[in-house]
């Protein structure tokens, strides 16, 4: 299952960077969505900063030159600094999917970033040097043999339960309230919370929160004098000040801010004077 990115300033990525997904071996998807290779090469006057995505309810464990560490969910967006030429890879892990290797509450990596060589202790530097070296259809084999180095068994019911719940969440037409979601799936709001709490780490509301807004970003993106109050009205915000609250609480800035920014960088990443990349 691959969720949407979330990606807060697509046509710059796509002009500077590639990535790649990658499936896993067949016994691990019940738990990783997909391995993935990031690569950049940057004009010498440019600093892309940030990269922003909006959070998922997943946890990533992430292999640069420098080590590898996971990444629990947070509530804004992340961002890192690239410039020049480099590589990342990393692990997608499903929602709930990481918890198995984890061995805990994942609510406990909230907001957290960990050392991944205390979960998978071969992760080590030199580990991520080597990695990041291989051609990619060697990187996968090496990406299952880590996982396969922590035997987890087969998925259990909650998990399942967490899988079913996302995807009727990120469905087109899914429902839009927790209340909803429990009485598509014959559980529950009780039942929900508490594997959604061990599994995700986040309630399904955070999730339902995420999706309404990915459909607003979807619908701004498209215009620079967006119809907030007529978005707000069709996505069920209760109001257009709901509606630009959540996005400012969630992006960072304001959408008059965040569309600004965008047209901004458009215009750049179309100099004619920017070649050799």
């Amino acid at each position: 299952m691959l969720l949407e990115s979330g990606l807060l300033q697509p046509e710059v990525f796509d002009r500077y960077f590639t990535v790649q997904g990658f499936q896993p071996a067949a016994d691990l998807r019940a738990y990783v969505s997909h391995y993935w290779v990031l690569r950049w090469r940057l004009p010498y006057n440019l600093t892309y900063t940030p990269t922003e995505v909006l959070p998922v309810p997943m946890v990533h464990a992430f292999f640069t030159a420098r080590g590898a560490h996971a990444h629990g969910i947070t509530d804004g967006a992340l961002s890192y600094e690239t410039a020049g030429a480099g590589a990342m890879a990393g692990i997608a892990f499903n929602p709930g999917g990481f918890a198995p290797f984890w061995g805990g509450r994942i609510s406990q990596l909230r907001g957290a970033r960990v050392d991944l060589t205390t979960v998978f202790p071969g992760a080590d530097p030199g580990f991520c040097r080597d990695l990041l070296h291989q051609p990619e259809e060697h990187l996968v084999h090496t990406l299952d043999r880590l996982l396969h180095s922590r035997p987890v068994g087969r998925p259990g019911p909650q998990l399942e339960l967490v899988a079913d719940a996302v995807a009727a969440i990120t469905r087109r037409d899914g429902p839009t309230t927790v209340s909803g979601l429990a009485a598509e799936l014959f559980r529950s709001e009780r039942t929900l919370q508490a594997a959604f709490a061990e599994y995700v780490g986040v309630g399904p509301k955070w999730l339902l929160r995420r999706q309404r807004l990915m459909r607003a970003l979807g619908r701004t993106a498209r215009t620079a004098r967006p119809d907030w109050a007529g978005i707000a009205a069709d996505l069920g915000y209760s109001s257009q000040t709901h509606l630009l609250n959540d996005f400012k609480n969630v992006v960072g800035v304001t959408p008059r801010v965040y569309i600004r920014q965008l047209h901004r960088l458009r215009s750049q990443i179309r100099r004619p004077d920017e070649t050799g990349v």
